[in-house]
């Protein structure tokens, strides 16, 4: 009995002109017969009792096919419906040939997962490199440049915008900031800070040294350990360089990699256009959790009780609670919530205020500075300062109604 399928083959002997031919193949009970396709016609014979089956060729897609009776003679075909013929099903070879095929399948597979796997993994380290690097290269950057880059964002930001003249902010802010600079272990960068009339409870900072304070900050804390507080977060961005560092980040490893061995002129022309990048930045949980603890070790220098900085996240938690409570409807308060949880840059702020308290407990109660008095010039110079600028804007004749206690984005 024959199979009546005949597969596309080939032969190699050195009795076919060129040493080989191709022709067909057709399984029978007794063997496995090629016949060529020239005339005139050559066939052989290769008994199915000890024939042999190898997969070979690219990707294994041959089969080859020889007999020791029969030496000298090797058949093959890329047609693996061979192996389903009915005559082969229980031949010992074709069980062979299934699990080498299974083998290469699965050595095949692993290899493709292998080499997705090296790819992500090599993808996660130079993740994970990124902020490294970006480190490295923004120390090697000169402070010119930062201060530079953070002038031309304030410059920016002031358009369109009600700032507190500078020299009365500066006056006013000293003595509030000044034991904060003079507590920097590295005078490197001089600080600069500005006064925005804005009601969101919000400060920043920029490259090179400048800070902006929202007026609705000072006007909600409750003491000037709260300020000063943020202010010590807001330095740490600025000495630990998060800003430069996440726009160096955005650069490229080709850049980056330029700026590591001394060719910052790719990393120039980015830095030229990062203003826009710059005024609507939000720094990763990373960079704020950095900030927190930075700016803790820095008011404890500045002799600043770091009780202030667990205080404003109070505030800024019980804020939170408040427009929360604004939501009638439960699932869109709960929606929110979670969007804050999962998505918010900042840490969640009672994992900040539940860090500051496991530290805090290992502070004195006494014996810091007592910076209230000009905290409070402070504030009341701002009040007034908000209270000009409302009534410049308010129509003739009309109040104004600005709600000016609708919070903002934390420090």
């Amino acid at each position: 009995m024959a199979d009546a399928t005949d597969y596309s083959a080939h032969a190699f002997h050195a009795s076919l002109p060129k040493g080989r031919a191709s022709g067909t193949l057709r399984l029978y009970e007794h063997g496995l017969v090629f016949t060529t396709g020239g005339v005139p016609a050559q066939t052989v014979t290769l008994p199915l009792q000890g024939l042999e089956l190898k997969l070979g060729g690219a990707s294994n897609r041959l089969i080859f096919c020889t007999h020791p009776a029969v030496p000298g003679w090797q058949l093959y075909t890329a047609d693996h419906a061979l192996l389903g013929a009915p005559v082969l099903a229980a031949h010992p070879a074709r069980a062979a040939l299934g699990s080498a095929k299974r083998r290469h399948h699965a050595l095949a597979w692993g290899a493709i997962f292998g080499g997705l796997a090296a790819m992500v993994l090599a993808g996660l380290l130079v993740w994970w490199s990124l902020d490294a690097l970006s480190a490295t290269a923004a120390r090697r950057l000169p402070v010119e440049w930062e201060e530079k880059l953070g002038k031309s964002v304030v410059a920016q930001y002031k358009l369109g915008k009600d700032f507190m003249e500078d020299k009365e902010a500066k006056a006013l802010l000293d003595p509030l900031t000044a034991p904060l600079a003079k507590a920097l272990p590295e005078q490197k960068y001089t600080l600069r800070f500005h006064v925005v009339n804005d009601p969101t409870l919000n400060a920043f900072a920029l490259p090179g040294g400048y800070v902006v304070i929202h007026s609705g900050l000072i006007l909600k804390a409750k003491h000037a350990g709260e300020l000063q507080g943020v202010l010590g977060h807001e330095i740490a961005h600025v000495t630990e360089q998060h800003g430069m560092r996440a726009v160096i980040r955005t650069s490229g490893l080709y850049i980056l990699a330029q700026a590591l061995i001394g060719d910052a002129s790719g990393l120039m022309a980015v830095l030229a256009d990062a203003g826009p990048l710059l005024m609507q930045q939000k720094y990763s949980r990373d960079f704020e959790r950095a900030a927190d603890a930075v700016g803790y070790d820095l008011l404890k220098r500045a002799s600043i009780d770091p009780r202030g900085m667990a205080d404003f996240f109070r505030a800024v938690l019980a804020e939170e609670k408040r427009m929360m409570e604004k939501v009638e409807d439960e699932n869109a308060r709960r929606a929110m919530d979670a969007a804050r949880a999962f998505l918010g840059t900042h840490p969640e702020t009672p994992e900040r205020i539940a860090t500051l308290e496991k530290k805090l407990k290992k502070e004195p109660a006494t014996g810091w500075r007592d910076d209230q008095a000009a905290f409070l010039a402070l504030q009341a110079r701002v009040q007034r300062f908000v209270t000009e600028n409302a009534t410049e804007k308010a129509p003739a004749g009309k109040p104004d109604t600005t709600d000016k206690k609708e919070p903002g984005a934390q420090p």
